[in-house]
């Protein structure tokens, strides 16, 4: 036991070895190395140092900043809007029209560039039917009328009078290939050769911003160039034409509303209508109404019209008629 002690008490620590090995060294020594165990003492203390994070203090709430109202609508938005529509309804025939089972106008607009252009291009592939209350309900000779159309406009001011026009380039035929006269000398409804290209020049403007009444209204420059149409229409058809159309009120509420009337007057030749004069053909007028319940696409329409029948080859007469059923937007690609 006690040589286990004094063996354990002869025996020096390894921390008075060092302090004996260092008192061995020579002053310099000491130096250097006092200062190699600076540096990596330093060194560990920056790697190891971290920012102190406190608790994030809430900032207070900013003050809401009034959006105007419309101040998101752009006039390409209006431009969207102001687009013809679809419809199909219940035509009553007061005068000239045979009796039908419906009418329908498909008036689908494919917007090819972006909306947020200062320029619109709207591909529309029109198409016209009538279905007439007769044996088989024949759907006779439907109005084909493809049109590419350009809109344009400069103004985006939200407050000032607002202004856009556009070109077109339209066609109209009823798909048939036979003989435009029948033997009496009358327009051959059924089977007769219908066609016509022509170009239309629009503008179209809203001098008041806030209003529901006299909104956006419209002027257009219809022209049938004769060489681009069937011979037989050269003289009879009416090769120019110009609209003048107006919103009489509308409503932006939850119930969409507009009545709208336009006028034309045909200034080409134009043959004498078979159940009226000439003067009633050249003076065509329309009166339209459409109301759209929220959250649905398809709304309540009525119109009436009285002109020259618009219905391709069968412009040889006169018709005045009460349209009463749906309408809506058919347009396609307007994201912006």
């Amino acid at each position: 036991m006690r040589s286990a002690l004094a063996g354990w008490r002869c025996q020096p620590s390894s921390t008075v070895l060092r302090f004996a090995a260092l008192a061995c060294l020579s002053p310099r020594s000491l130096r250097v190395r006092m200062r190699r165990s600076a540096r990596v003492l330093l060194v560990a203390m920056l790697i190891s140092a971290r920012p102190c994070r406190a608790d994030p203090v809430p900032a207070a709430p900013k003050p809401a900043v009034p959006v105007p109202q419309g101040s998101g609508l752009s006039l390409g938005d209006i431009l969207h809007t102001n687009l013809e529509r679809s419809y199909v309804t219940f035509p009553i025939g007061i005068t000239g029209l045979e009796p039908l089972i419906f009418e329908a106008d498909l008036v689908p607009n494919f917007s090819v560039l972006p909306r947020s252009w200062h320029v619109a291009l709207f591909l529309t592939p029109k198409i016209i039917l009538r279905m007439f209350a007769e044996k088989s309900a024949p759907v006779r000779t439907p109005s084909y009328m493809p049109r590419l159309t350009t809109f344009f406009w400069f103004d985006e001011s939200p407050t000032g009078p607002r202004a856009y026009f556009s070109a077109a380039l339209l066609h109209h035929s009823n798909g048939q290939s036979g003989a435009f006269y029948n033997a009496d000398g009358s327009h051959n409804h059924d089977t007769g050769s219908f066609g016509t290209n022509y170009l239309e020049f629009a503008a179209y403007a809203k001098f008041r911003q806030t209003s529901p009444v006299l909104g956006w209204s419209s002027v257009l420059l219809e022209w049938h160039p004769r060489s681009l149409e069937n011979a037989e229409q050269r003289s009879t058809y009416g090769n120019l034409r110009l609209h003048f159309a107006t919103t009489i009120w509308s409503n932006l509420g939850p119930y969409a509303a507009d009545l709208s009337v336009g006028l034309a007057a045909v200034l080409g030749e134009i043959q004498k209508p078979t159940n009226a004069s000439t003067f009633l053909a050249r003076i065509p007028i329309a009166v339209k109404y459409a109301i759209r319940p929220p959250s649905i696409d398809v709304g309540f329409y009525a119109a009436y019209y009285q002109g020259q029948d618009y219905y391709n080859i069968w412009y040889d007469r006169f018709i005045s008629v009460l349209q009463i059923g749906i309408s809506a937007n058919l347009n396609a690609g307007l994201d912006p």
